[in-house]
């Protein structure tokens, strides 16, 4: 742990909550006031690389509205760890996906925010957590699972070799 303040089951309560206020807020500078200005944010879900400081996390934010315009989370349970400085909010969001698909599918499945390090009160190592494949399902735009299990249903999306 990094961080001069301290770190406890009452300071992770708040920042859970103001942490999932601010994303449905979908109001970026809200969710970047949450973060240490050098923040480790690892969400290779959906992004494509680690991200590295708060600037450079703003497309990222922005993205999130534009693929998710209507997205809202609700916490399922706060699981903390405050000797360690770290917590987990297990979430459902729910929301439509992004405009090219069909407006009128919806989708619903769980995730997990997981805060690694906190320094000066601000979050400073993320992880985030959550199925796409199940969402990308419930927008129609990957297949149903027809009875696949693991690795195989992925493996059953790419084009046959021949």
């Amino acid at each position: 742990m990094n961080d001069t303040s301290v770190i406890d089951t009452a300071f992770l309560r708040k920042f859970a909550t103001d942490w999932l206020a601010a994303w449905n807020s979908h109001d970026t500078e809200q969710v970047l006031s949450l973060l240490h200005p050098e923040i480790e944010w690892d969400d290779t879900v959906f992004w494509p690389e680690v991200i590295h400081g708060r600037d450079a996390l703003r497309e990222y934010v922005d993205r999130i509205w534009k693929a998710m315009p209507d997205v809202h989370f609700d916490e399922i349970q706060l699981f903390t760890a405050p000797e360690d400085g770290r917590g987990v909010v297990l979430f459902r969001q729910e929301g439509s996906g992004p405009p090219k698909l069909d407006p009128s599918r919806r989708f619903s499945t769980y995730g997990c925010d997981i805060f690694l390090e906190f320094t000066d009160g601000l979050l400073s190592r993320y992880l985030g957590q959550y199925e796409i494949t199940d969402m990308m399902r419930q927008l129609g735009a990957l297949p149903p699972r027809n009875g696949k299990v693991g690795g195989a249903y992925l493996l059953s999306l790419l084009p046959q070799r021949t």
